[in-house]
């Protein structure tokens, strides 16, 4: 399966790679050299502090002060290399930290997103599937998060992580339905919506309570679905409509929710 993303959508390293030699991008470097030794120091001071004690005559409680104090001036390197480089310091993490001293693109998971988790089940199927994410049809404030373009036709995926059975469980069911027969309509095809669970007894629950339009299925069994589903688009017919969802996404940068 191909995973479609446009300009705005690809993950890239937060450091472009004309900054990685400069000044400001030692500093950063340095700054988490120096984070990575005071905090080294601090927990080695708390498992050797009889040794510390013995051989250096010093309380190990000091060494943790001065192991903080060095940390400190690491994280103080850092915001101003990451200052100059324009790097949000908002939501700095080990991950984060990661992929920029080991240049490597940024893409965090999103808050309530399972996109990744959706395409981690479904992308040992042919290159003949495409599959989207953040698509706005026209005249809709809604969202679809998933759309799945193969030669068996056109998809839209909604997954649920909470039980249908709580009080103030909030269905984007009828509104994903209406998203779906927009996006139809938009690019002259008939699309079959999914709401997605994580297990059998979430979609018994969401039968129950809600009384969806839609297909639901758990996580497990969209593979199969999927790969049992018949031809129905040429290849010419698949493409044009690649295209016109492609047109359609409304995407933000990876790190954004």
């Amino acid at each position: 399966m191909r995973f479609i993303r446009n300009e705005i959508q690809t993950p890239k390293p937060l450091v472009p790679p004309e900054k990685r030699k400069t000044l400001p991008f030692y500093i950063l470097a340095a700054g988490v050299c120096v984070l990575i030794v005071g905090v080294a120091g601090f927990f080695s001071a708390f498992f050797y502090h009889e040794m510390i004690q013995d051989q250096w005559h010093v309380h190990y409680r000091e060494v943790q002060t001065w192991s903080i104090y060095v940390a400190a001036a690491g994280c103080f390197l850092y915001i101003i290399g990451a200052l100059i480089l324009k790097i949000p310091l908002a939501k700095t993490t080990f991950y984060k930290i990661s992929t920029i001293m080991k240049n490597e693109p940024f893409d965090p998971p999103r808050k309530n997103d399972f996109t990744k988790a959706v395409f981690a089940r479904l992308f040992q199927l042919s290159d003949d599937w495409a599959y989207f994410s953040q698509v706005k049809p026209p005249d809709c404030d809604f969202v679809i998060p998933q759309v799945i373009v193969g030669s068996g036709g056109v998809f839209t995926t909604q997954p649920i992580a909470e039980a249908a059975d709580r009080k103030n469980f909030n269905d984007p069911g009828p509104e994903f339905e209406k998203a779906s027969r927009k996006l139809g309509n938009a690019i002259g095809q008939s699309v079959l919506p999914i709401v997605i669970f994580s297990n059998p007894k979430l979609v018994t629950m969401y039968h129950t309570y809600c009384k969806p339009k839609t297909r639901v299925m758990t996580v497990r069994d969209i593979f199969d679905f999927f790969s049992k589903h018949k031809n129905k688009l040429s290849e010419s017919a698949q493409k044009e409509v690649e295209k016109k969802v492609y047109d359609l996404i409304a995407g933000t940068p990876p790190g954004v929710d």
